[in-house]
């Protein structure tokens, strides 16, 4: 399940060889959310509702949890190090499991509940190692650990949507790190990048770190802002100026089109493409500005030049945009979206991204009994996985 800031998307899928088969997907609006602020109940309920009630067969939810990813606006993060001395003179899996046992001993800040911790950056004899420390000659094994916490509000509100439909929610983990996973290639994400994830009504800018999310900023600037705008302008009804906003296409060098422009759905409308690519670019330039302060501050935490990935249905359907924003804030935006057959898969990454990291990254083999532990949302993953390019959640014990 993914909680958009507009809508609530339902995605049911099984593994097979590496791929995704997507068996359902449904999606419902809602009242939403912005940045902070928790999605409004009653209408969030009925969403919720409404998708289950349509799709509990399809979705066989009598033998199946729910996985929420818990958008960036909800969670907090933490860094711990931790070590642990190997008296043998050679790092051991026992010692190991020491290790990661101490990374996940942790209290979670006022308001919070803890979803998953991620180690990364090991070391050993303050020596960093890019693989795994096992069998090594070590005195000492260090690592760092990426602590991600979810807002209890957001925890209850959800829980509670869900378990009304007599369903229940088997586990939460952070949407910041399953699109990454998902849009950013394991050696960019070792070696730090940057996921720009924009959304119907705010953007989140997130640093990530080998495998873990250190940091997000987040702007309330999103596509329903530039949808707005040109209903505004061009006194139209809402859905009109959607689908304008979606067909727009940024031109390189700023010269726009000269024809003008017709809607799909009403071609009998006409609008002069100067006064649309006005409107427009007078947003895109606002969101450009406030991109270019969020990466600057999350920026901080990785090496220079790291690469940015960009994601998200809000605006990363408006052709040109990877070139527009490359151009205003001096950095290479990247945007890798897999094929997802029907589903348009930059506006459907997220649950694509949920689906994908539970099935192949969340911890257990498919032939174990469970990749998941259900109760308190808990991420189960086995030591050798940590060291491979899909696997990073570890479990958290209470």
């Amino acid at each position: 399940m993914d909680v958009g800031s507009s809508k609530v998307s339902f995605l049911d899928s099984s593994a097979s060889a590496g791929a995704l088969i997507i068996n359902s997907f449904r999606t419902c609006p809602y009242s939403g959310y912005s940045l902070g602020r928790s999605p409004d109940a009653p209408s969030f309920s009925d969403a919720v509702d409404e998708l289950l009630s349509q799709g509990v067969s399809a979705f066989d939810l009598r033998t199946h949890g729910i996985t929420v990813g818990v958008p960036a606006p909800f969670i907090t993060t933490a860094v711990t190090t931790r070590y642990a001395d190997t008296p043998s003179g050679r790092v051991r899996d026992a010692d190991l499991e020491l290790l990661l046992d101490r990374g996940e001993n942790i209290e979670p800040p006022s308001g919070f509940v803890l979803m998953h911790t991620t180690p990364f950056d090991y070391a050993v004899n303050g020596i960093p190692c890019g693989g795994s420390p096992v069998g090594l000659k070590s005195k000492r094994l260090t690592a760092k650990f990426c602590h991600a916490f979810v807002s209890e509000r957001f925890h209850a509100l959800v829980s509670d949507a869900v378990e009304s439909c007599g369903a229940h929610v088997s586990s939460f983990i952070s949407l910041p790190m399953a699109c990454a996973s998902f849009t950013i290639p394991f050696n960019a994400r070792m070696g730090g990048a940057v996921l720009v994830d924009c959304g119907g009504t705010h953007c989140d800018v997130s640093a990530i770190r080998s495998n873990a999310v250190l940091s997000t900023e987040s702007f309330g600037i999103g596509g329903i802002h530039f949808a707005k705008d040109i209903a505004y302008g061009f006194e139209l009804p809402l859905d009109t100026a959607e689908e304008l906003k979606r067909g727009y296409r940024f031109a390189s060098g700023g010269a726009g089109p000269d024809e003008p422009v017709r809607p799909a759905g009403d071609p009998s409308l006409v609008f002069d493409a100067a006064e649309l690519a006005f409107i427009v670019e007078s947003r895109a330039e606002e969101f450009a500005d406030r991109l270019s302060g969020a990466l600057t501050s999350v920026e901080k935490l990785l090496p220079a030049g790291s690469p940015v990935y960009l994601v998200g249905g809000g605006l990363c359907g408006m052709r040109g945009l990877a070139d527009y924003l490359s151009e205003k804030t001096g950095r290479s935006i990247i945007i890798n979206a897999p094929k997802a057959g029907k589903l348009n898969g930059l506006r459907h990454i997220p649950p694509l991204s949920i689906a994908h990291f539970m099935l192949y990254d969340g911890g257990m083999p498919l032939e174990a009994s469970s990749g998941l532990d259900s109760a308190a949302g808990r991420l189960l993953g086995s030591v050798k996985g940590l060291f491979t390019p899909g696997l990073f959640a570890r479990r958290n014990k209470s």
